[in-house]
């Protein structure tokens, strides 16, 4: 697949209500490679604001590089889905707290967090860190 069939193709994806995908060519650095920012609604999921509800909004947007050189359509789209539950998965790690302290056992923003996770799913450490906040 084309870099810019691909972005054509992720321009018209939808998602929850206030998900935006936006893709951009890559091919600059690697061959047939784009990088797709994920915009999503979220919470701001401190410790201290879990008694208050959660009340702070705040716009993640992690990127998620993508070689789409020998894509078809339906795999471009297994790998955004691919991104989406990378990023459902993030989300609940940061909100399962437990009481009374507010413990986060998995949060991927805290390296203990990170490794507890990694030692039960192998998922290293480092995909944790791609999540930015605009």
């Amino acid at each position: 697949m084309e870099t810019a069939s691909a972005i054509k193709l992720i321009d018209d994806v939808l998602y929850k209500p206030g998900w935006e995908f936006v893709a951009r060519d890559h091919s600059h650095r690697y061959e047939g490679t784009i990088v797709v920012r994920v915009y999503y609604p979220a919470r701001n999921s401190n410790r201290d604001q879990a008694g208050k509800g959660y009340p702070n909004r705040i716009t993640a947007c992690p990127d998620f590089p993508l070689v789409v050189k020998d894509y078809t359509d339906e795999d471009l789209y297994a790998a955004l889905l691919r991104m989406i539950v990378q990023i459902e998965e993030h989300e609940a790690r940061e909100f399962l707290r437990v009481r009374p302290t507010g413990w986060a056992p998995f949060h991927p923003h805290r390296v203990t967090g990170m490794r507890r996770w990694a030692a039960r799913t192998g998922k290293g450490p480092l995909a944790d860190i791609q999540f930015g906040v605009a």
